[in-house]
């Protein structure tokens, strides 16, 4: 058949003509009710305290300018001057009372003293602990504590350094948990040890954990494999597993151990490379009791897994899933696990597995890096810069218990949660003193869904180390 002349056509959209409007829009109205669950949260009275005081009655409430910057993290705002995009937004604006400047706002960040910073870090903890309740999760906390670099452009703010890698940056110091919640967090000069400071956070964190009969845990990687951070540990009853560096002369002792169990790779393991057509290389564990010279009484089990490494691409991938940083003896590549877990309860692989899943605390700070864009600072003062990281990891504390909520088995990044949460379009309406916000039927189904989860799991605020 040949071609009607409707086909032969070209294609030309349906034409649309604009027209203004005075009626206020937004692509963002899911942002008024993020505030209000957030300020539904008892944990919204205690964040009130840690914050630095406005007496004067030209400047804007404390919780106002906390709650500005936090919606600017749920936007995915890149900087302070970004705030000049809530203006004349219903979504904000409206919902506020009005928006500070970014001046203003960068004054905010410099009233935060030592002491506001230690409140909010302490904080910061007690609202990770509330997020475990209204989830219901495991009362055994997972801990993971890490460092990463934050690399700027300028010269002015201070803390600026170079780091061993020659990056000009500044560095931070993040505790999260194995849901991805954030414990708290410092902000240090670019060429700051990843260990330092490091006893004192853990020690804070854990000393607020509630007691329980069973042990809570840490995993970190090698460059806290030292005497402080152990003492810590120990001293709050934590079981650790600590990435074993070579001044303990683990290596010494792997290439002297003649007994070696096979590793047990599960079913899904081999049927995932059988599919892809891959042979899974042979992986030998081992342990040994370490004496640690500041302790003549204690021992350590160090866990060794040896990985058997070739040239076949699939074995070298399979061979980095535990970060093997040691020299290679022949075609054996080694990594040791340091911890003070019963090797009687735990098998060699099961405490080398349950480490390897510390991996995903660098998923959790790049998550806050690029998700709450904390690849950069906005003010020359360390002190402001801190104070923003913390409004940071808030904010991404309480994003982080709304996507568990919503989808515990596979909860979404930033990114998504904002499609899902934020960018909803609205048209805000004023009926005498009371405001509106329309939005789309599937939209409001979505919200109200959230709204009564947010409700049924919200429990009292949580003491320190009840």
């Amino acid at each position: 058949m040949g071609r009607t002349k409707w086909q032969m056509m070209t294609w030309v959209p349906a034409k649309i003509t604009y027209e203004p409007t005075e009626d206020r829009f937004t692509a963002a109205a899911g942002l008024g009710g993020l505030v209000d669950l957030f300020l539904q949260s008892p944990q919204s009275t205690e964040m009130r305290k840690c914050l630095p005081p406005r007496t004067s009655n030209a400047s804007y409430d404390t919780m106002h300018l906390a709650l500005t910057f936090m919606a600017g993290f749920w936007y995915g705002h890149d900087s302070i001057d970004d705030l000049e995009e809530f203006e004349e937004d219903p979504s904000v604006e409206d919902k506020l009372g009005g928006l500070p400047s970014p001046r203003a706002a960068g004054d905010y960040l410099r009233d935060f003293s030592s002491d506001h910073l230690r409140a909010m870090n302490e904080f910061i903890t007690r609202q990770a602990l509330s997020g475990r309740r209204q989830l219901k999760a495991s009362e055994v906390i997972t801990l993971d504590i890490d460092s990463t670099s934050h690399v700027q452009s300028g010269d002015r703010m201070e803390g600026l350094a170079y780091n061993y890698k020659d990056e000009w940056c500044l560095d931070s110091l993040a505790v999260f948990d194995e849901l991805g919640l954030g414990y708290g967090m410092e902000l240090r000069p670019g060429n700051t040890f990843s260990s330092t400071g490091a006893p004192e956070m853990m020690g804070r964190v854990l000393s607020q954990l509630p007691k329980i009969p069973g042990r809570h845990r840490v995993r970190a990687d090698s460059a806290f494999c030292n005497e402080e951070f152990i003492r810590t540990c120990l001293l709050h009853g934590a079981e650790f597993t600590i990435t074993a560096h070579d001044n303990i002369n683990w290596t010494d002792v792997a290439a002297k151990i003649t007994e070696w169990k096979p590793w047990v790779y599960s079913e899904e393991e081999q049927e995932k490379a059988a599919k892809k057509g891959k042979t899974l290389p042979p992986i030998e564990t081992a342990h040994y009791n370490y004496q640690p010279g500041w302790a003549e009484n204690l021992r350590f089990p160090v866990v060794i897994k040896r990985t058997w490494v070739t040239n076949d691409t699939s074995t070298k991938r399979q061979g980095s899933l535990f970060e093997a940083e040691a020299e290679s003896s022949g075609n054996w590549k080694y990594y040791a696990v340091m911890t003070n877990g019963n090797m009687h309860l735990h098998s060699e692989q099961a405490v080398l597995e349950h480490h390897a899943k510390r991996g995903n605390a660098e998923n959790f700070i790049r998550e806050t890096k690029y998700g709450y864009d904390l690849k950069h600072f906005p003010c020359l003062k360390m002190s402001a810069n801190h104070a923003y990281g913390q409004l940071a990891l808030v904010a991404h504390n309480f994003m982080r218990t709304l996507a568990l909520l919503v989808r515990p088995d596979k909860p979404n990044y930033s990114k998504k949660l904002r499609r899902k949460f934020v960018f909803i379009p609205g048209r805000l309406v004023k009926h005498a003193r009371s405001l509106v916000m329309k939005i789309p039927v599937r939209y409001y189904k979505e919200v109200l869904r959230l709204q009564q989860a947010w409700a049924a799991t919200l429990t009292p605020a949580l003491a320190p180390g009840s």
